[in-house]
């Protein structure tokens, strides 16, 4: 009879035990690193600020190895924007308001690598007023992934951008330092260049 006692007093505490313990909190785990589009090199002191409805959620101020990360919340729309002094602004789109309430994971993981280069005085860059990427929940795949028709629609403006970007820059580095501009990207064979140097490479894991 004692031990039928002990045994019953210990599943209760067992189950208390557990209906105390909170669930945990999904979330989408953003992060990469802002680096120079010419070299390659990391960025520091980028500013990196994740907006929420509109509205300023976080900011980030890179460090020496370019890096930032952000935690997302489900059932938002977020916009992801990376500045640098004398750099052109972008940004890409992230909306989490179609996760549904029970993932099959406990987060989704998300990796941006955004690059940034000089603004020239007297160059259209309207393009990048537009966000780079637009990524959304899909059902099909159960996971947060990037629009792929809208990346397409994107690719031959940017492409466009940074070939008369890469013929501008040169003349205004010339005018500017009268000299010829260090070696970039830009003078490799065409078909290694892509249209924009930013890599967006959205992946799910069930690591917590």
């Amino acid at each position: 009879m004692i031990r039928s006692s002990l045994l019953f007093l210990l599943c209760l505490l067992s189950t208390a035990g557990i209906a105390q313990k909170a669930p945990t909190r999904f979330y989408v785990k953003l992060s990469g690193v802002v680096t120079d589009h010419f070299s390659g090199d990391p960025i520091k002191g980028a500013m990196v600020r994740l907006l929420k409805a509109g509205k300023t959620e976080a900011e980030v101020v890179t460090r020496g190895d370019g890096r930032y990360s952000f935690d997302l919340d489900k059932g938002w729309r977020y916009a992801v924007w990376y500045s640098n002094e004398g750099c052109v602004t972008k940004h890409v789109n992230i909306d989490t308001e179609e996760v549904p309430p029970y993932p099959d994971v406990p987060f989704y993981e998300m990796d941006v690598q955004m690059t940034l280069f000089e603004w020239i005085e007297e160059f259209d860059f309207t393009v990048f007023e537009q966000p780079l990427g637009e990524a959304a929940y899909k059902h099909s795949v159960r996971n947060v992934s990037w629009d792929m028709d809208y990346t397409e629609r994107m690719r031959p403006r940017l492409s466009k951008t940074m070939d008369e970007y890469e013929k501008a820059y040169k003349g205004y580095y010339k005018r500017r330092q009268g000299r010829r501009p260090p070696t970039t990207k830009f003078d490799r064979p065409k078909e290694a260049v892509p249209a924009d140097s930013t890599v967006v490479a959205p992946r799910a894991t069930d690591e917590p």
